[in-house]
């Protein structure tokens, strides 16, 4: 309501003076001076500009309080300065604050919103409200925190031997260093790490169950918790609530939903809704509003919402949208704005920009091409910057940068890199300093630099795993 008075104000301002000016003579004093012949396109410029260009003493109090970061998505580094980060006000600012407070070691300045310190935890992203006074207004704006963490350890679950493979990972070089093994169930196709970095939770595929490891922190070393029911048949897919306790699992006819105990890992099954009857991946945004489910069949993508409270999955979809042909694996974009498919049916990528308040998914890209036929495993950098693919024939890895605000895939050059036999599984540690990928016929897992510029891929050598090697992850931990 006050800005439709402000709107009003301001109109009949603009036509009072627009009526003086026809009939006084012009005087041009300046592009603010109300007797100048420029001052009624100052005035509509001043209205619609958001960068302050164009402010004039007279109708400075009618503008909103504007604030802008230069982006509504930080991302920040565990143990790194991040610098001095002031936003754009279009007043002088009075006081500041946040809600939530921001993270351990980042601070706010009261007294003009820039952000600075180094971030002393990892966190996954998170929203913050950043509230901003002047003299006699104010305004709060959203921004999406999020702090990497240092990475660990990796584990790689191996479909041939039904073994999970441990291994420290070296934060400086990315070089992995083998640890233990322990056996999971019969086909353990796709792995979660709790939200605490804890737990590894296990799908397996062929005994229709769940192994629930804990994870030493020293070493990396993982024990089985418990083994339960996976709520349906064929688990193929895992993953943990970014923020809460809760754990989905796609099952051929369902979607199961399971709390875990933070404490001791145990799992239990709380929720479940029934699903199109088939296999394929799900992904969920990072702020955990919304569960994207691949129909491998029906050649779709359901949207479920998620309950803010109770974390349920909605019963129905909120949406459908067609695919190409048998969607297999996907990926949501760091940000939350797009989802990335891959097919069975062929290695091209589909991207659907997604409207982060409703979950609404929408095509406006055509297909991006990889190098090969057969794609493996898709994944987004955790900065939200780049996207690499495993092509299984073709025994490369295709690369792509993305654009921040359309989500659209923009091709390196050159697009691949090579990887040993048939890779399959991929992941970027949580740093986002380094690429792994699982090569199957090799028994191998290899590993790359990324770089932090441009998102190519450096090969820095492999390691063996156990037989088959399907999925891989990685974990950090905090102090």
């Amino acid at each position: 309501m006050k800005n439709q008075f402000n709107i009003v104000n301001l109109f009949l301002i603009i036509i009072s003076l627009f009526l003086h000016l026809q009939c006084a003579p012009a005087k041009l004093n300046g592009a603010c001076d109300p007797e100048s012949e420029s001052f009624v396109f100052s005035a509509l410029l001043e209205f619609g500009s958001s960068d302050g260009s164009f402010l004039c003493p007279l109708f400075s109090g009618l503008n909103p309080l504007r604030l802008d970061y230069g982006t509504d998505f930080l991302v920040m580094r565990q143990e790194e300065p991040i610098g001095n980060l002031k936003p754009f006000s279009s007043e002088p600012i009075t006081h500041c604050e946040s809600s939530p407070g921001l993270p351990l070691g980042v601070v706010l300045d009261e007294t003009n919103c820039a952000i600075s310190g180094t971030p002393l935890v990892g966190m996954n992203a998170t929203k913050f409200l950043i509230t901003a006074k002047s003299r006699n207004k104010q305004v709060t704006i959203p921004l999406v925190i999020k702090s990497l963490f240092i990475p660990k350890f990796a584990f790689v679950a191996n479909v041939g031997s039904s073994l999970i493979n441990s291994y420290t990972i070296n934060a400086t070089s990315g070089v992995l260093g083998a640890g233990g093994f322990v056996a999971a169930g019969g086909g353990p196709e796709s792995m979660a790490l709790s939200t605490n970095q804890k737990f590894l939770t296990v799908a397996n595929r062929n005994t229709n169950n769940l192994s629930q490891f804990s994870i030493n922190p020293l070493n990396g070393n993982l024990s089985i918790v418990e083994t339960i029911s996976s709520g349906g048949t064929i688990p193929i897919a895992v993953v943990y609530h970014p923020s809460k306790d809760l754990l989905y699992i796609r099952n051929s006819e369902n979607i199961s939903t399971f709390s875990l105990n933070p404490l001791t890992g145990n799992l239990n099954l709380v929720n479940t809704i029934s699903n199109v009857f088939d296999s394929s991946g799900i992904a969920m945004d990072p702020l955990g509003n919304f569960l994207f489910v691949a129909s491998f069949n029906a050649n779709v993508i359901n949207s479920y919402g998620i309950d803010p409270i109770s974390g349920f999955l909605s019963p129905n979809p909120i949406q459908s949208i067609s695919t190409g042909s048998r969607p297999r694996r996907l990926v949501t974009l760091a940000n939350g704005k797009a989802i990335y498919v891959a097919y069975d049916a062929g290695s091209n990528i589909s991207t659907y920009q997604i409207d982060v308040s409703t979950g609404f998914m929408s095509s406006v890209f055509p297909l991006s091409p990889s190098s090969g036929l057969v794609s493996g495993t898709i994944v987004s950098d955790p900065t939200g910057r780049f996207v690499y693919m495993t092509n299984r024939d073709t025994n490369t890895i295709s690369m792509y940068a993305t654009s921040p605000l359309s989500g659209e895939l923009i091709p390196m050059s050159p697009n691949t890199v090579a990887t040993g036999t048939e890779p399959f599984g991929i992941a970027v540690d949580p740093s986002g300093k380094f690429l792994y990928n699982t090569n199957m016929a090799d028994s191998t897992a290899g590993i790359f630099s990324i770089n932090q510029t441009n998102g190519s891929l450096t090969p820095n050598g492999s390691t063996g795993t156990s037989t088959s090697p399907a999925a891989i992850v990685t974990a950090g931990t905090n102090p």
